[in-house]
């Protein structure tokens, strides 16, 4: 099912154009272990850039080294850089998956981002 009534792109496209930093941002699921988010950008007097954003908890228990953890974490790094997806380090233990891509595809792209994420981390206690 899409989670259409969720994304708004009129809203997040005014939003980014009349923003200080000229970026919009929503977050649509969140966990101790990851948070899906869409947004928008307004890099020039066009339209804006669209994205999909996964940023994934690599070390939520700071204390332990989970290896089964990181171990799912990189089968699903991998799978999302080959969906096309950017990653970059955030923070102290974060790691950012982003997307840009057409405003008819958030929704669909956001409805696949959603299962993979379930598939790879549905069996992870985040407590």
């Amino acid at each position: 099912m899409k989670d259409t009534k969720l994304i708004d792109v009129h809203a997040l496209q005014e939003e980014a154009r009349n923003s200080e930093h000229k970026e919009s941002y929503r977050i649509l699921e969140r966990n101790p272990k990851y948070r899906i988010g869409i947004g928008a950008r307004q890099v020039s007097s066009s339209q804006p850039i669209f994205f999909i954003e996964v940023l994934v908890n690599m070390c939520p228990n700071h204390s332990q080294v989970d290896l089964f953890l990181l171990e799912k974490e990189l089968l699903f790094l991998k799978e999302v850089q080959s969906r096309g997806y950017s990653l970059s380090c955030q923070g102290d233990s974060y790691v950012a998956c982003e997307i840009s891509i057409t405003p008819q595809n958030l929704a669909t792209e956001y409805d696949a981002m959603k299962q993979i994420v379930k598939r790879t981390f549905q069996l992870i206690n985040f407590n």
